[in-house]
């Protein structure tokens, strides 16, 4: 499955459902400078670089929402086939080194260990880094105010959170991340790890209602 959407400030983006957790990977490229980046590849390398290479794109980052295996598992070789610069939480970043869906025997190094209010340039795109933490310590968002847009990944799904009953979850930290993404404006468009795109307003239902009370308690 590919759903691809484009922006009048040049965004085209790529979503794939891929291996190994049906998750979704995204291609973002920027039609006036031919930039690129790649966000949780999960095993979607095939796909995304065939699609880099269609496009004409250069992939220079590769963004890791968080560190669970199933989102990073072709890490090594997009950055290997590209020579983008691969970019996860520094709380995230020792989740590299364990993998048991990849077959590659050498963890991906990191070459940028996002904290939190960052801001990167892919060509005239800037995407903002927002810390997330509640799924695992080091999840982050990826927010291109300019098109409205937000990339979630394992925090906000359409209709639901991600778990915090494993480990290195931590619920209150997921309420105030929730809280935090719920500030940004109505329309916004979210786009997470897994699931259907949906947007900041769909989604208030769970910060009012007590589903995420009774989730999180």
């Amino acid at each position: 499955m590919c759903l691809l959407e484009f922006w009048e400030s040049g965004l085209r983006i790529e979503q794939f459902v891929v291996p190994p957790l049906d998750n979704n990977a995204y291609l973002l490229f920027d039609e006036r400078t031919f930039k690129a980046a790649v966000i949780d590849p999960a095993l979607g390398a095939d796909v995304l670089l065939s699609k880099a290479q269609e496009l004409g794109a250069q992939i220079i980052y590769i963004l890791n929402t968080h560190g669970h295996p199933d989102h990073i598992c072709d890490d090594r070789r997009i950055k290997e086939a590209t020579g983008a610069k691969l970019c996860i939480h520094e709380l995230d970043a020792y989740r590299l080194f364990y993998n048991p869906f990849s077959k590659d025997p050498i963890p991906p190094t990191p070459d940028i260990l996002l904290k939190g209010g960052e801001t990167l340039e892919i060509g005239s795109l800037r995407v903002e880094v927002i810390h997330t933490p509640g799924h695992t310590e080091g999840c982050c968002c990826f927010y291109l105010a300019e098109e409205g847009v937000i990339f979630t990944g394992d925090t906000l799904f359409a209709g639901n959170i991600g778990r915090v009953d494993l480990e290195g979850s931590d619920p209150a930290a997921m309420l105030r991340s929730l809280k935090k993404l719920f500030t940004l404006p109505k329309n916004v468009k979210v786009y997470p790890g897994h699931g259907y795109p949906t947007t900041i307003e769909d989604e208030y239902w769970i910060i009012e209602s007590n589903y995420l009370k009774d989730l999180l308690s």
